[in-house]
C-alpha cells in the first residue's frame, strides 16, 4: 500500500516551524546559562530532537547564537520605528528611545547580558550581523538628535554620535543591577531622569535666561561624571 507523500509546502512549513522551535529553545538556554555554558545537546533536548537535527538548520553553535540575536533585534527595530513614527516632539521621541531600551533590559535581562558580555567583546562582533543590527537600533536615537538640531531645539555644537553614546552607555550603566539580578529596573523613572539629564545638557537655551550658563555647566558636569562612571564600568568588565 502506497502512502501519500508530504506536499512540498507542508515540508517547508514544518522545517520553518522546527527552526523557530530551536531558536526559542536556544534563546532560553543561552539567556539562562550563558553562551559558553550552554550546549547544543541541551538545546536539542529542550526541543525534543537529536543534536544532529540542529545542525541541519545551523552550521555551528555560533551561527545559532547570531541567528537568535538577529531574530530578537529585527522585530524590536521594526516595532520601534513604527511606534516612533507616531510620537511628536524631539524630547518625547528621545524619551521614547531611552524608555524602550530600558524596557528591553527589564524584560530580557539574561539575553541583554548575553549580548553585552559574550558577544560584543569577541573579535567576530565587528564583522557580525549583530553589530549592524545594533547600529540600526541606536540609529533611531541618532536620527532624533539630528532632527532636534535641525529644528533648532538642540545646540548646533553638540555631537549627535556623542549624545547617542552617552544615552546608550547610560542605559547600560543604569540597567546593570537588573542584569546582575540584584535589583528591579524602574523603567519609567529612569527614562525620565536620563532624558532630563541629556535634554538639559543639549537643549538650546536663551542667553539671557537667569542662571542659564550655570545650569548648563552643572548639567555638563553631570554628563562628564556619567561618562567617567561608564568608562570605569566598562573597564572593570574588560571591554
Amino acid at each position: 500500500m502506497q502512502t501519500e507523500a508530504t506536499p512540498p509546502d507542508a515540508r517547508v512549513r514544518r522545517r520553518a516551524d522546527r527552526k523557530q522551535e530551536i531558536l526559542r529553545a536556544a534563546r532560553e538556554v543561552f539567556s539562562r546559562k550563558s553562551y559558553e555554558s550552554a550546549s547544543m545537546a541541551e538545546i536539542a533536548a529542550q526541543v525534543g530532537v537529536v543534536e544532529g537535527a540542529i545542525y541541519r538548520h545551523f552550521p555551528s553553535k555560533r551561527d545559532l547564537l547570531f541567528e537568535c540575536i538577529r531574530s530578537y533585534y529585527v522585530p524590536l527595530i521594526e516595532r520601534g520605528r513604527e511606534e516612533l513614527a507616531g510620537i511628536r516632539g524631539t524630547r518625547n521621541r528621545l524619551r521614547f528611545g531611552i524608555w524602550r531600551q530600558l524596557r528591553s533590559f527589564a524584560e530580557n535581562p539574561g539575553f541583554c547580558r548575553l549580548i553585552i558580555e559574550e558577544i560584543r567583546p569577541r573579535s567576530d562582533y565587528h564583522e557580525s550581523v549583530v553589530r549592524e543590527l545594533n547600529r540600526d537600533l541606536t540609529s533611531m536615537v541618532l536620527e532624533t538628535i539630528r532632527a532636534g538640531i535641525a529644528l533648532g531645539e538642540l545646540r548646533e555644537d553638540v555631537q549627535p554620535a556623542t549624545i547617542r553614546d552617552v544615552v546608550f552607555g547610560g542605559i547600560e550603566h543604569l540597567a546593570w543591577k537588573a542584569l546582575s539580578g540584584s535589583a528591579p529596573l524602574q523603567v519609567d523613572r529612569l527614562a525620565d531622569e536620563l532624558t532630563d539629564l541629556i535634554w538639559r545638557g543639549a537643549e538650546v537655551r536663551s542667553a539671557d535666561a537667569p542662571g542659564a550658563d550655570a545650569t548648563v555647566a552643572r548639567l555638563e558636569g553631570q554628563v562628564r561624571r556619567l561618562e567617567t562612571a561608564l568608562d570605569s564600568l566598562l573597564g572593570s568588565r574588560g571591554e
